[in-house]
């Protein structure tokens, strides 16, 4: 069985900027990194199945202090989830109502693609992912 090896808190904010430098890069405009705690009920996730061997170990973790943030991008007053998935749907099935994330929020105006491939795949809730077994 392979290794699952959770990132960091560190990493979760080196993984945030890599991200953003690519949207930048991607779709030719500014965007700036707010770190804050987000309404769990505001998130959508982009990823429609998650792997339940990692969910456990991120469940456990999280009971004994694992706190790295999500990455999300806003639109439309919702905020769609680009990394972190599982830690996202760990922190809600323990019944947590904020969350940490790490917002990268565009300087202007755009439709991000992860708004389209959430509206293809059904989903509008951390509800919506189906856990898989690997």
């Amino acid at each position: 069985m392979k290794k699952i090896r959770l990132i960091t808190r560190e990493e979760a904010f080196k993984r945030a900027q890599h991200i953003m430098d690519e949207y930048r890069a991607l779709y030719g405009i500014d965007f700036e990194m707010e770190h804050t705690f987000l309404p769990v009920a505001l998130l959508v996730p982009t990823q429609a199945e998650l792997s339940e061997a990692k969910l456990l170990v991120v469940l456990q973790e999280i009971k004994h202090g694992y706190d790295a943030p999500i990455t999300v991008i806003p639109y439309g007053g919702r905020y769609y989830v680009i990394d972190g998935h599982h830690r996202a749907f760990a922190l809600w099935k323990l019944g947590l109502s904020q969350i940490e994330a790490l917002v990268l929020r565009p300087k202007s105006r755009f439709l991000p693609g992860v708004v389209r491939t959430a509206e293809r795949s059904g989903l509008r809730s951390l509800a919506d992912i189906k856990i898989v077994r690997d």
